[in-house]
């Protein structure tokens, strides 16, 4: 597995800037308080009893690469040994780089696996502030690897891709750009994802539309961004901000799925045109759902951003 690498920054590159004492106590606290919570809500929630015991996974497994973390596997209740192979799904979870775990998308994965007969892996990855950008990116990159050696795993290895919601959606594309995976993820489907540390929170908010209302992220885009970036950090680094990845090194399929009232959605959005102006292929759908030269975009009126 290769590690990732910053890019090279140039005068014109802005970077992370670390902030004042006084404000990382702040933006600390408030986050260690939200990761108790959070780890509070997804006990209460597994409780016999409570637990959405249809939507459990088949079972969890570690990989050697990253023992410490439990993957939640599914696997559609008809299949027998002989079947024959499975498309795989590989996803990846939301919560701001810093929050939950892979069982929080239980419902959607259990949904995925049993309705259209996918195998789905649901993975996990080192959480900030203690372990900022890339680390999430590099245990990523080598859970991916480990889950496509898995021999004990039922699936096709032509039939793969990868996903997730908010920044697991960020890790799906951040992980398939390196030279460990290319040729062997052949979608990417990203909800909601937050694709451009670069562009100044201010800009992202006046890009929603007049009548949105508050964004319930923008008073905690600043605690997340302070837990997963390092002072000095390229903003630009096409494995953070994944709408400088080039399209060579991204799948081939890719669908990206935005909320019309979030403020990472004109972002990915931008992305999406970029990407799939690469080819020569004609645009087909509406100005909310499109496709182009392999790349979908899709945008959910009326919705917000989900953690």
């Amino acid at each position: 597995m290769s590690t990732p690498q910053a890019s090279t920054s140039t005068a014109a590159s802005p970077v992370y800037i670390r902030l004042p004492f006084f404000k990382r106590l702040r933006l600390a606290i408030r986050l260690y308080i939200l990761k108790i919570l959070a780890s509070i809500f997804l006990r209460v929630v597994h409780f016999p009893g409570i637990v959405d015991t249809p939507t459990l996974p088949t079972f969890t497994k570690s990989y050697p690469c990253r023992s410490s973390l439990k993957n939640r596997i599914f696997i559609p209740k008809s299949y027998k040994s002989g079947d024959g192979l499975l498309p795989l799904y590989i996803d990846i979870h939301g919560g701001g780089f810093a929050l939950m775990n892979p069982s929080v998308d239980d419902k959607f994965c259990s949904a995925l696996c049993y309705d259209h007969k996918i195998l789905v892996v649901s993975i996990d990855y080192p959480k900030a502030p203690a372990h900022p950008y890339p680390a999430a990116v590099e245990a990523v990159i080598g859970l991916v690897n480990a889950i496509l050696k898995d021999e004990d795993l039922p699936f096709d290895k032509s039939k793969v891709a990868i996903g997730g919601f908010s920044a697991g959606a960020n890790l799906s594309f951040a992980a398939t750009q390196d030279e460990s995976l290319q040729g062997k993820v052949g979608g990417v489907m990203a909800n909601y994802a937050p694709v451009d540390f670069s562009t100044p929170t201010e800009v992202q908010l006046a890009s929603r539309p007049a009548d949105a209302g508050p964004d319930p992220l923008e008073h905690n885009v600043e605690m997340f961004k302070w837990g997963y970036l390092n002072p000095g950090q390229d903003l630009m680094d096409p494995m953070l901000s994944v709408t400088y990845a080039p399209r060579d090194k991204l799948p081939p399929k890719i669908y990206i799925i935005g909320c019309e009232l979030d403020m990472f959605c004109r972002d990915a959005e931008i992305m999406a045109e970029k990407l799939a102006r690469v080819g020569s292929g004609e645009r087909t759908g509406s100005d909310a759902v499109w496709e182009r030269n392999g790349v979908k975009w899709e945008k959910v009126l009326g919705e917000n951003h989900g953690l």
